[in-house]
């Protein structure tokens, strides 16, 4: 099984990287998690979104190197120019453990507030609430339901005051 080693993270500027980004997302959503193809390629915000990409170094069984491989994604959407979405965090599972995630999200936390944005929200999957509340995140009163998405259980959750210190 490869291992990976020393992470980059990038915005996803140009089309080359827009792409590795959707590889990522199509590798977690589609192939692992089975959302359909459609579900991400003719999603109506794909044109609309800053989306950040994790790259790092794989180290295959052989001591190979592979430089810049895409393991992680995530973007942000201005849904207002006060609020900000978080949506389409992806690490691929070979590359879990690495707290890849976790710096994907401070980044989109970072940027948003940099554009003035002082809330976040985000639809997430159910199981993985608690990994968003370790970030800042938490379910608001009267959000306490959970609603499907592409047939999967979510959840409403903000992070507020994200461009206050802390």
């Amino acid at each position: 099984m490869p291992t990976y080693e020393n992470p980059v993270f990038k915005a996803a500027t140009t089309e080359k990287d827009k792409d590795l980004a959707m590889q990522v997302r199509i590798i977690v959503f589609v192939d692992e998690q089975k959302y359909t193809l459609e579900s991400e390629t003719d999603d109506e915000y794909n044109d609309k979104s800053d989306v950040w990409l994790a790259l790092c170094d794989r180290i295959l069984d052989d001591g190979t190197i592979e430089s810049g491989v895409p393991v992680g994604t995530v973007r942000l959407i201005a849904a207002s120019e006060t609020v900000g979405k978080l949506g389409r965090l992806a690490v691929i599972s070979d590359a879990r453990g690495l707290s890849l995630g976790k710096k994907l999200v401070q980044l989109v936390i970072h940027d948003a507030a940099d554009r003035g944005m002082d809330s976040i929200i985000i639809h997430a999957q159910y199981d993985k609430q608690g990994f968003y509340e370790k970030l800042g995140f938490v379910v608001e009163k009267g959000d306490e339901e959970t609603f499907l998405e592409d047939g999967t259980p979510h959840l409403r959750m903000w992070h507020r005051g994200v461009g206050t210190k802390q």
